[in-house]
C-alpha cells in the first residue's frame, strides 16, 4: 500500500513495492559473541567488520536485543515519515556473511549510499536528506525504519548494527593491549610492538584497503612478531668459540701436540700390520715422510697458525728428543732458532748427516742449550744426555771439545769418522762420569795413547769408568798396557769393538782379562795350564777376571790367532756375539773350540774367511738332542742352543755332512751364510724345511759360489723362497724390490718382502732378479707403445738398443757377437762361451 506525502501540490505516485523479506527467529548469536572490540557503549563511534554488512552504516547506538516482529515508530516523533520508495534490497544472505573481513561500515563513504527518494524538492526530499546526512551524535537515538508501513524492522540490519559497534581489529593492534607480563622481550622489540599498536597506523592501514576477508583473530605467529630494520634474509652471524685456546690449560694442549707424533707412529704400524704398506707405496714421494718423521714435520707446520700455537709447538717439553737424522739438509737458521727456543730442555740430539754444520753453528747451539740460572753451580752447562754427530765433517776440534766440556751429564757420544776427535778429546771425556757409550770408530786422529790416558786418569782418582759400550774400530796403537788399564778401569764393559786394529796382539787380550791376587774384590777364575791353553807340563795357575762382555768384535785383526781365543776362555761366559772374520789361516780349531765350549749363550758367530777351520767347529756348535727328563730337573745350557746367526763363508775345510746335524739340532738358527763352501742341495732343502716347520721369519741361506747347489734344487724350493730380503722404505726405492702386495702382473719373480719366505741367495736366484727387471722394462715399453700408438718391432729394437747394458740377460744361453761388450761395439769374433 502506498501513502502520499503531505505538502503542496500533488506528488507523484510511487510504484508499488513488496515488503522486505522476513526471516525466521534464528539467532546469529552476534549479541553474545565476544569480539575483540571496545565497549559498545563507548561514545566514540567505531567501525565494525565488513562481515556485518558492507552497504549499511553503523548507527552508534542500537538495542542489544532485537525482535523479529514488526516494530512501530516512536510516538514522540516530530511527524510521520513518508513512505519511501524502495527497490529490492541487495542484502547479504547468511551464506555471504563472513567473519573474515576487517572492513568496517564506517570506512565506506555515506555519499556512496544511494537512496531513491521522491522527485519533489520540498519537505519530503529535504526531510530525507536531513535524515540521511545528520551527524552521528544526533543519530545515536534514532532508529531506521524503511518498511512501507513504518512498522517493520529489518532483523539482519539490526544484528549488523549491533555488531558494527564492536572493533574488528586484532587484539594486539589495540592501544590497550599489553603483552604477557611474564614474557621478557628485548627493548627494541618492545618499542616496535608499541609502534605497531598505534591507532593512526592502524586506521591508515585499514582505510586504504579494499574489501578483505581476513579474520580478526591472529592467523600466524608473524602477526605479533615485531618488525625489524635489518634484512631478514641476511645470514645470522654464528660465533664459534675457540675452546682449545680459551678453555684448555697449557698442559693439556702440550699433551695433544705430543700425541701428534705418536699417532703417526701408530698409523705406520697399523699400515704394516694390516698389509696396506707396500713397496710401491713406500717408494712414492707422497709417503716419503711417515711415522715419527712425518709427525715432526706436521708439528712444525702447526707453528704457522698463530703465535700462541708457535709457543706451544716449540715448547721444550715436546723437544726433549731432537732426532734430525732424517733431515740432513735442514737449514742452519732453523737449527739455531730451534736451539734458542728450546734451550736447556733438549736432552737427546741426533745430527747424523748434517754436513753443513760447522764450528760456529755448533758453538751457538751449545751456548743456547746452556742453563745459566742454576742456583747450585757457578758455570753454565747443558742437560744433554745423548749426542750423535756422525757425518758432521765440517766441525773443528775446539767446537767439539766445547760441547763436551759443557755437557757433564753426557751418557752417549758418537763421533764416528770425525777428524775433529783427537787424543785430547779423551781428556774432556774424563769429566763425564756418567758416560756409558762411546763410539769413536774410524777417527784417524786418535790412537791407543789417548785411550790409555783416559783410563789411567780414572784409576788415579780411585774411580771406575761407567762405560758399557766402547767402539774403537780401526784404532791404532792398541798394546798390552792399554787393554790392561782399560780392563781394570771399565769392569762394566759389555760391548767392545776393536776390529781392524792392526796392532792388536794375542798378549793384549790376555792382559785385558788378567787379574792379580791383590784384586780380591774382582770376580775371577783360576785356571790350569791346559785350560788356559798353555803347555801340559806347565804346572802354574792362571787367574783371569770374569768380564761382562756380551759383544766382542775382533774382525780383521791380522796379528791374532786362535791363542787369543784361548786367552779369552772362561773369561767371557756371557758372550753372545763374537766376530772373528778376516783373520785368515792363523785361526785354528784348538783355541776356538776352547773358547766356544765356555760360551753357552753365543747367538752370533762370524768366522768368514777363516779357511783353516774344520768340522770340529760345527761339532762344538751342535748341541745334543734334548733328553726327556723329569719336569723338575733342568739341564745346563749348551753351546748352540741359542745360536741364531752363523757365518762360515769361504771355510773350504767344512764338509757337507757336518751342516745337516747343525741345522737340525740348533732350534733358533735363522741365518746361515755358507757361500763358497761344499754344501749341496740336500742341505739347502733341509734348511728350508726346518725354517718352515719352526715358522721362522726372515730365514736366510747364502749359497753363492756353491758348486754342489744346482739349478734343480733351487727350482724345487722356489715356491717358498725369495732372492733378496726386501724392505719397504723410501731409501729402498732404487733397489726395486718385488712386493706381492702391489699385485704386479709380471708372471715372473718371487715376493721379496714376504717375511715367511726364506731368503735364498745363489747364482740362479740372481737370474730371477734380472728377469723381474727385464719384465718391468718390457711392461713400461708396452705401456708407452699403447699410449703413443703401435710401432714396428724394428723401430722398438732401434730405440731400445742404445739403452741396453752389457750385463743385461739375453733370452738364450749364447748372446750375439758384441752384445756383451761394455761399449756395445760389434766384433767379428764370436762371443765367449762358458762351458
Amino acid at each position: 500500500m502506498n501513502a502520499s506525502l503531505p505538502g503542496k501540490g500533488k506528488a507523484r505516485d510511487l510504484a508499488y513495492t513488496l515488503p522486505p523479506l522476513l526471516f525466521s527467529t534464528s539467532d546469529l548469536q552476534y549479541r553474545t559473541t565476544d569480539w575483540p572490540s571496545p565497549n559498545p557503549s563507548s561514545p566514540t563511534p567505531t567501525a565494525g567488520p565488513s562481515s556485518y554488512g558492507s552497504t549499511y552504516t553503523s548507527p552508534p547506538c542500537a538495542s542489544s536485543s532485537l525482535s523479529h516482529s514488526d516494530s512501530q515508530a516512536p510516538e514522540d516523533s516530530i511527524q510521520q515519515l513518508p513512505e519511501l520508495p524502495t527497490e529490492p534490497s541487495r542484502r547479504r544472505s547468511l551464506s555471504n556473511l563472513s567473519i573474515h573481513s576487517t572492513r568496517s561500515l564506517a570506512a565506506l563513504s555515506m555519499s556512496r549510499i544511494k537512496v531513491k527518494l521522491g522527485s519533489s524538492s520540498k519537505g519530503p526530499s529535504n526531510l530525507a536528506r536531513r535524515f540521511l546526512f545528520r551527524n552521528k551524535a544526533s543519530a545515536a537515538a534514532t532508529s531506521i525504519d524503511l518498511s512501507p508501513a513504518g512498522s517493520v524492522s529489518d532483523p539482519i540490519l539490526a544484528d549488523l548494527t549491533t555488531a558494527g559497534q564492536a572493533n574488528c581489529l586484532p587484539i594486539w593492534k589495540n592501544p590497550d593491549f599489553q603483552p604477557c607480563p611474564n614474557l621478557e622481550l628485548p627493548s627494541d622489540a618492545q618499542t616496535q610492538l608499541q609502534q605497531s599498536a598505534d591507532g593512526h597506523e592502524r586506521f591508515s592501514s585499514i582505510i586504504g584497503k579494499g574489501r578483505s576477508y581476513s579474520s580478526p583473530l591472529p592467523q600466524s605467529v608473524f602477526d605479533i612478531i615485531p618488525r625489524g630494520s635489518s634484512d631478514v634474509f641476511a645470514p645470522v652471524p654464528f660465533v664459534l668459540r675457540n675452546l682449545f685456546d680459551e678453555t684448555l690449560p697449557r698442559e693439556l694442549k702440550l699433551q695433544i701436540f705430543s700425541a701428534l707424533i705418536s699417532l703417526h707412529e701408530d698409523e705406520l704400524q697399523l699400515w704394516k700390520s694390516s698389509g696396506r704398506w707396500t713397496a710401491s707405496k713406500a717408494s712414492s714421494p707422497k709417503y716419503r715422510w711417515v711415522g715419527r718423521d712425518r709427525g715432526m714435520r706436521e708439528l712444525v707446520k702447526l707453528s704457522r697458525v698463530s703465535k700462541a700455537w708457535r709457543s706451544l709447538v716449540f715448547d721444550g717439553q715436546l723437544w726433549m728428543d731432537v732426532d734430525l737424522k732424517a733431515f740432513p739438509n735442514l737449514p742452519v737458521p732453523f737449527l739455531l732458532r730451534l736451539a734458542e727456543t728450546l734451550g736447556p730442555f733438549i736432552k737427546i740430539m741426533d745430527l747424523t748427516g748434517h754436513t753443513k754444520l760447522d764450528h760456529s753453528t755448533l758453538g751457538q747451539v751449545t751456548t743456547s742449550l746452556c742453563v745459566r740460572s742454576a742456583p747450585t753451580t757457578h758455570f753454565p752447562y747443558t742437560q744433554l744426555l745423548d749426542v750423535n754427530l756422525t757425518g758432521c765433517n765440517a766441525l773443528t776440534t775446539q767446537a767439539l771439545h766445547n760441547l763436551v766440556n759443557y755437557s757433564p751429564f753426557l751418557r752417549s757420544l758418537c763421533v764416528k769418522g770425525l777428524k775433529a776427535a783427537d787424543n785430547t778429546t779423551f781428556d774432556f771425556l774424563a769429566h763425564c762420569p756418567h758416560l756409558t757409550s762411546l763410539d769413536m770408530s774410524r777417527c784417524s786422529n786418535i790412537n791407543g795413547d789417548g785411550l790409555h790416558r783416559y783410563a789411567n786418569d780414572v784409576l788415579k782418582r780411585h774411580g771406575q769408568l761407567a762405560l758399557r759400550e766402547l767402539r774403537l774400530c780401526g784404532l791404532e796403537g792398541i798394546y798390552d798396557d792399554v787393554l790392561r788399564v782399560l780392563g781394570r778401569a771399565a769392569p762394566s764393559l759389555e760391548i767392545l769393538d776393536l776390529s781392524y786394529s792392526r796392532s792388536l796382539h794375542n798378549s793384549a787380550l790376555e792382559a785385558f782379562v788378567a787379574c792379580t791376587e791383590e784384586e780380591k774384590s774382582t770376580e775371577s777364575v783360576v785356571l790350569t795350564a791346559r785350560e788356559a791353553g798353555r803347555e801340559a807340563r806347565d804346572s802354574g795357575r792362571y787367574r783371569r777376571r770374569i768380564t761382562r762382555l756380551r759383544h766382542l768384535s775382533l774382525s780383521n785383526c791380522r796379528l791374532l790367532t786362535d791363542i787369543a781365543c784361548s786367552n779369552l776362555a772362561f773369561a767371557v761366559p756371557r758372550l753372545e756375539l763374537l766376530e772373528l772374520a778376516g783373520i785368515g789361516t792363523a785361526m785354528k780349531d784348538e783355541g776356538l773350540v776352547r773358547l766356544l765350549e765356555t760360551t753357552p749363550l753365543i747367538r752370533k758367530l762370524d768366522l768368514e774367511d777363516d779357511a783353516d777351520i774344520t768340522d770340529a767347529i760345527l761339532s762344538v756348535l751342535t748341541p745334543s738332542p734334548p733328553e726327556d727328563t723329569g719336569s723338575g730337573s733342568t739341564q745346563p745350557p749348551q753351546t748352540g742352543q741359542a745360536l741364531e746367526h752363523l757365518v762360515v763363508s769361504f771355510a773350504v775345510g767344512l764338509s757337507n755332512e757336518a751342516f745337516l746335524p747343525l741345522i737340525c739340532n740348533c732350534p733358533r738358527l735363522r741365518v746361515l751364510e755358507a757361500d763358497g763352501t761344499s754344501i749341496s742341495g740336500i742341505v739347502l732343502k733341509e734348511f728350508v724345511r726346518q725354517a718352515r716347520e719352526r715358522n721362522t721369519s726372515d730365514a736366510t741361506l747364502v749359497a753363492i759360489d756353491c758348486r754342489a747347489v744346482g739349478e734343480g734344487s733351487v727350482k724345487d724350493v722356489s715356491a717358498t723362497t725369495r732372492p733378496r730380503k726386501g724392505w719397504r722404505a723410501w731409501d729402498a726405492r732404487k733397489l726395486a724390490y718385488l712386493d706381492g702386495r702391489d699385485k704386479e702382473e709380471l708372471k715372473v719373480g718371487q715376493d721379496e718382502c714376504d717375511e715367511k719366505r726364506i731368503v735364498l741367495k745363489s747364482f740362479y736366484n740372481w737370474q730371477t732378479v734380472d728377469a723381474v727387471r727385464a719384465a718391468r722394462e718390457r711392461h713400461r715399453r708396452n705401456s708407452r707403445r699403447a699410449d703413443n700408438g703401435s710401432s714396428d718391432n724394428l723401430e722398438d729394437v732401434a730405440q731400445t738398443w742404445g739403452r741396453m747394458r752389457w750385463w743385461t740377460p739375453s733370452s738364450g744361453r749364447r748372446s750375439s757377437p758384441g752384445l756383451n761388450t761394455p761399449d756395445g761395439a760389434v766384433s767379428d769374433r764370436g762371443g765367449c762361451v762358458v762351458t
